[in-house]
């Protein structure tokens, strides 16, 4: 969306050039996107942004899974951010919903993914089926095994 403004206000402008950048890297950008490969077989995850085809990371070890959690983030407008960031409006808070797969050494966690609850429900029943490990759901004051 800011690539589309950016894009349109340097066309409007004569920029042709810088316009034409603009465009061209926000259609890159809506064709990307972050993902996870957990390679159980050899002990590695790797954590990568895809661009169209191209596949951008490096494989990590992969410490022993000890279960899958899903957890609530408040975002709170009243914080101070470093980088702008989509907030809800004054003095609210929206919840936001994360996957963690908890392991065992230095590293205690491994962010998987964020979303709405149902879709992170889903995803950590599913890792949690793959790797055949119990989820715990950590969203709500219960904090309940799933799987």
């Amino acid at each position: 969306m800011l690539m589309a403004l950016a894009a349109i206000i340097l066309l409007a402008n004569g920029e042709n050039i810088g316009g034409a950048v603009a465009i061209f890297i926000g259609i890159l950008s809506s064709f990307s996107y972050q993902g996870i490969l957990i390679d159980q077989e050899n002990r590695r995850y790797l954590k990568y942004d895809r661009f169209l085809w191209i596949k951008i990371g490096k494989w990590e070890p992969l410490s022993t899974p000890s279960y899958v959690t899903i957890v609530r983030i408040n975002l709170s407008s009243r914080r101070t951010l470093p980088a702008p960031m989509v907030l809800p409006e004054s003095g609210k808070s929206a919840k936001s919903f994360k996957v963690n797969l908890v392991v065992e050494g230095e590293s205690r966690y491994i962010d998987i993914c964020r979303g709405s609850l149902e879709k992170m429900v889903r995803e950590a029943l599913r890792l949690g089926k793959h790797l055949q490990i119990r989820v715990l759901d950590y969203s709500t004051h219960e904090k309940k095994w799933i799987l």
